[in-house]
């Protein structure tokens, strides 16, 4: 074994995860979900709660979402379209989504994450007081 390949430091394993690293982490297994969801749907398989849809032109869609809440990477915009047509479509949308993935892990997308995280929490709290839980 070449001991030069090798990269030992010292550092400990952070014991707590901050609300910006549990919305990455929560958004980027959905992504993996998803991407799952797309090679079990490709290989004929049944699948649900799938963020992907098939236009009948061919076009394929997928609705970026942080739980229910649409995230917005752009204003108003929150779908992704892949390009080409049939397997080359699938490859490009799970090409789309791997480049999301990265892009969120870098925390590129902490912000969107952020406020779809706040509306989700508005919507809650708006919840609460239509039922007369709120103060």
């Amino acid at each position: 074994m070449a001991r030069a390949s090798i990269s030992l430091v010292s550092v400990q394993k952070p014991t707590a995860n901050t609300p910006v690293l549990q919305r990455r982490n929560k958004f980027t297994s959905s992504i993996d979900q998803q991407i799952t969801k797309i090679a079990n749907f490709r290989d004929g398989k049944r699948i649900s709660k799938e963020n992907f849809w098939i236009e009948p032109s061919g076009t394929i869609f997928f609705a970026l979402r942080y739980g229910r809440q649409p995230l917005e990477l752009e204003r108003g915009k929150s779908s992704l379209k892949a390009s080409g047509t049939g397997n080359a479509a699938w490859d490009d949308l799970v090409e789309q989504l791997e480049q999301i993935k990265l892009l969120a892990i870098a925390g590129g997308l902490d912000e969107a994450l952020s406020q779809a995280a706040n509306a989700v929490r508005t919507n809650f709290k708006a919840k609460d007081k239509k039922a007369g839980k709120g103060s």
